[in-house]
């Protein structure tokens, strides 16, 4: 058993973090941010923005093959590559969710066996223990920074009032929802000023927003300051939101 003093942490150091936004608005591109060199897992086939970016490398999940391949994959890295990286991406957690319950759709059957053609209810179930532990594992992987992405939806909240509102969340099933924004130090929900086309992230919580910050005192921080770590409050522009 090793115990270490809580002196000795680095709250920007092999942290982990979850960003959020619809297709199209920029998760991807805040990858190029990270400092050091990152090895992104390109699940959506998204990372051409990053093209010319010198410190960053590009591993391309196999869709077709996601509930073995892919931890076989994550193994390999670990095994045989990670040493060599600062930051390890997995871009992105909606797109794997969607690849994973589409295999299994492909090879469900009814009891006269027909093919379904979607997946069958234990499928879910069990994809409710696989990102969990997925995340778990990438987590565990000593001096490296753990970033992933996710699209964005809305889910319902009824407060004890009576009231309703719409909260922005990850794109990731509703039911593990919790469990696998919990098991990361910051959550971030990218959002764009209509009127400059900045972009930066919420990372404060409210009723119409998850988000969570456990690496600093920041509520909000610029797109290509989201990583810089500082113990001050910021509070959110008005040039980006």
């Amino acid at each position: 058993m090793k115990i270490t003093k809580a002196t000795e942490l680095e709250k920007g150091s092999n942290f982990s973090a979850l960003i959020y936004a619809p297709p199209g608005t920029g998760k991807t591109s805040t990858i190029k941010y990270l400092p050091g060199r990152t090895l992104v897992v390109d699940v959506d086939r998204t990372t051409n923005v990053l093209s010319g970016e010198e410190n960053i490398d590009i591993v391309y999940a196999d869709i077709n093959d996601v509930e073995v391949g892919f931890a076989k994959m994550l193994e390999e890295i670990h095994d045989e590559h990670i040493q060599n990286y600062d930051n390890i991406v997995i871009d992105n957690l909606s797109e794997l969710e969607q690849a994973w319950l589409g295999e299994k759709a492909k090879k469900s059957k009814t009891k006269d066996g027909r093919m379904m053609g979607i997946p069958e209810m234990g499928d879910y179930n069990k994809f409710s223990f696989y990102l969990p532990n997925l995340i778990r594992y990438v987590n565990s992987w000593p001096n490296v920074n753990k970033v992933y992405t996710a699209w964005e939806t809305t889910r319902e909240i009824k407060l004890p009032t009576g009231q309703l509102y719409d909260q922005a969340i990850p794109q990731i099933r509703e039911k593990i929802i919790t469990n696998v924004m919990g098991l990361v130090n910051m959550v971030g929900r990218l959002v764009i000023n209509e009127e400059t086309g900045n972009r930066g992230f919420i990372l404060t919580p409210s009723n119409a927003t998850f988000a969570k910050n456990q690496l600093s005192d920041a509520k909000f921080a610029k797109q290509e300051e989201i990583w810089q770590f500082k113990s001050e409050v910021k509070e959110t522009p008005d040039e980006t939101t």
